[in-house]
């Protein structure tokens, strides 16, 4: 019972392919059981050989890598929202913080209205 299990597990082109080798054996005047089997056991060692050539891969040398960082060098982020100290800027200048107190304000508005209490 485990076997057919395994069988309906299998996509119907490979199905209908070992079906068809199984009924070329049985019009050859073998038994459909023994026919069946044999069928099976090829179909088991035809993966088992391709399990073995898919397992030369990982013999494989493994890819180079790109090289490690040298100790002590920490990530810097690059700025480009933030100015430099210095480079004599203010970032949050009059002008600016009223632009975004008013794109603010037209957010909070457009989300009352979307928002009904």
């Amino acid at each position: 019972m485990a076997r057919s299990g395994v069988i309906r597990d299998l996509d119907e082109a490979t199905r209908a392919e070992l079906a068809g080798k199984v009924d070329k054996l049985v019009l050859g005047g073998m038994d459909r059981l023994f026919a069946r089997r044999k069928v099976w056991n090829d179909y088991q060692a035809e993966l088992v050989t391709i399990a073995a050539g898919v397992a030369g891969i990982d013999e494989r040398p493994p890819p180079d890598l790109p090289p490690a960082r040298e100790k002590g060098k920490t990530y810097q982020p690059k700025s480009w929202y933030i100015p430099r100290p210095d480079s004599g800027q203010d970032f949050f200048t009059p002008e600016r913080m009223q632009k975004s107190r008013s794109e603010l304000e037209k957010l909070k508005k457009r989300l009352k209205v979307g928002v009904k209490s």
